[in-house]
């Protein structure tokens, strides 16, 4: 999607596409106009700097040649932990502002690649026109203006049952007719409704703001626009909150199935309150949604356009030398995994969207604290001891490859919050 919306912007054009699958790197290509015929393919640095220079788009399936090559920004965009930090950290060591759509590998160790953009001088940002970055614009917007941030998140569709989903039965779930799965990855879509990516990008949203969860897993209430500021708010005050400055997802659906009406399932959204009555009172004058007593009052988003709007990440990063959104030197909030299911020893963990294990925010400190196995690294670890349903997975738990680059990126982003 990104590179289609490149191809339309006066003074922006994707220069390199790396992809393990030539096809699907062309086929993206081809999305934006680009014939195969008129695709350079080469995996020569060389080459590919020549036509950069030509202004002839580039396909290789050696990532290393894109971050070696004179692009100006690389958008990571794997989804894959390792290949993410991985990329990331080595575009910046190439000098390259990095854009950061792989929300997995920015909780796991994003803290630490921020570290390192900072001290080369250059720009690891989050993607705009995903939520994470969009909730923290609406963040960066109430405290600029002076507001208290009560609340800020998005919605999604979640019942609890959803928490044991599996790639087998997703479609039903998420709502896709048979005629429009094909090329759909189920996994990536089981996440969706397991909890697991709302609690990643919702420790993406922390770790960028400071905004902590409310209670280790959030509360996920069912709650339409109108309701955000009456439910999304402290239990002082008639709200399931115990504290404002929290991240939290609303469902858009009520927990016997039927929709929430008015649902923000595509949007995001922030609770404010001001200290001043006359501003209080202007909530409702606006139009603003606000809860019983006119105190709460909510600013939302009901879209949001992944891959359409990153384009505004990668000019930030060059001309203004700025992110829209970045992770805090230290980590607020990470993501734990508990078992879907019964684990046995000697079972493998297949991560994000699987059959295995779904995902639990909690505060990066408390996850230190009770060595909880996160969610970016479980894919592959091996089961050492029984682990019940629900229950969350500890380190001992398991056997991890502990060689790996994200395995030691990950151990400096731990230390960070000792």
């Amino acid at each position: 999607m990104v590179i289609c919306q490149l191809a339309g912007i006066r003074g922006m054009r994707p220069a390199v596409v790396s992809d393990i699958s030539g096809e699907q790197g062309l086929r993206a290509l081809a999305h934006a106009g680009y014939a195969p015929a008129a695709v350079v393919r080469t995996d020569s640095i060389e080459q590919v700097n020549q036509a950069i220079a030509r202004g002839l788009p580039v396909f290789t399936e050696d990532p290393q040649v894109l971050l070696r090559s004179d692009v100006d920004v690389v958008v990571e965009a794997t989804g894959v932990p390792e290949a993410g930090a991985a990329s990331a950290l080595d575009g910046l060591r190439n000098g390259k502002h990095v854009v950061m759509v792989n929300v997995e590998a920015d909780v796991l160790v994003g803290s630490v690649l921020r570290r390192a953009a900072d001290r080369a001088g250059l720009v690891y940002s989050a993607a705009y026109g995903d939520q994470p970055a969009l909730i923290d614009e609406l963040v960066e917007w109430a405290c600029g203006l002076g507001f208290e941030v009560v609340a800020a998140g998005k919605g999604t569709k979640y019942l609890p049952a959803f928490r044991k989903g599996t790639p087998d039965d997703i479609w039903d779930r998420y709502g896709v007719d048979p005629e429009h799965r094909a090329g759909l990855n189920p996994r990536m879509y089981n996440s969706f409704t397991d909890g697991t990516k709302s609690a990643i990008e919702m420790a993406a949203v922390a770790n960028m703001t400071g905004l902590r969860p409310d209670v280790r897993g959030m509360h996920f209430p069912p709650a339409g626009i109108e309701q955000l500021p009456e439910v999304l708010k402290p239990a002082e005050h008639g709200g399931i909150l115990s504290r404002s400055g929290v991240v939290e997802v609303v469902s858009s659906l009520d927990r016997d199935g039927r929709p929430v009406p008015h649902d923000l399932r595509w949007g995001v959204y922030v609770v404010i309150t001001s200290s001043r009555p006359f501003i209080r009172r202007c909530f409702a004058e606006y139009g603003m949604p606000v809860d019983r007593t006119g105190t709460f009052a909510a600013m939302y988003r009901p879209f949001h356009l992944v891959g359409m709007e990153l384009p505004v990440s990668i000019a930030r990063a060059v001309l203004d030398r700025r992110p829209t959104g970045t992770p805090r030197p230290t980590p607020v909030a990470a993501v734990a995994c508990a078992a879907k299911r019964p684990l046995a020893a000697g079972e493998i963990l297949d991560g994000e969207g699987g059959y295995t294990v779904y995902g639990v925010i909690d505060e990066a400190a408390a996850a230190r604290r009770e060595r909880f196995l996160p969610m970016g690294l479980s894919r592959g670890a091996r089961v050492a001891r029984p682990i019940p349903e629900d229950g969350l997975v500890r380190l001992e738990d398991v056997t991890l490859d502990t060689s790996s680059l994200l395995y030691r990126l990950w151990q400096e982003q731990v230390q960070l919050t000792a």
